[in-house]
């Protein structure tokens, strides 16, 4: 399974690393769990709908997110609901700063493996 990235606002990245106030994160986490959702689970990703929490967790997937024109660090994603849609979870906590590298404004995901300055952060490739 591939690391993927993931681009969003400034805001929404200090939500989903729990940095933001109660004041000013009317949807904030009591338990520090957050989740980003998908219409479609990544085509790399389709072996994780025959895997519980733990087995996902133990493969160390990376979601990287991006920011003002770089990415600027990810988490390690801790599982998936398929409930509705395809909510992507991780903890706050994970949350791990990367010495930013510059990307352009996308929607939807990219497979992080497309970008060559990951490379050294995840040398076996998944």
């Amino acid at each position: 399974m591939k690391d993927i990235i993931v681009y969003t606002t400034p805001k929404k990245l200090l939500h989903k690393q729990d940095k933001l106030s109660d004041e000013e994160d009317d949807d904030k986490s009591n338990v520090g769990i957050y989740y980003w959702r998908f219409n479609y689970l990544p085509k790399d990703w389709s072996e994780t709908e025959n895997m519980n929490d733990n087995e996902i967790r133990k493969r160390n997937i990376k979601i990287y997110f991006a920011t003002e024109g770089f990415i600027r660090g990810y988490f390690i994603v801790n599982g998936i609901d398929y409930n509705v849609g395809y909510d992507i979870e991780f903890e706050s906590k994970s949350w791990k700063d990367i010495k930013p590298i510059p990307i352009t404004h996308f929607q939807g995901f990219k497979y992080a493996d497309k970008v060559k300055e990951l490379a050294h952060l995840n040398p076996s490739g998944s």
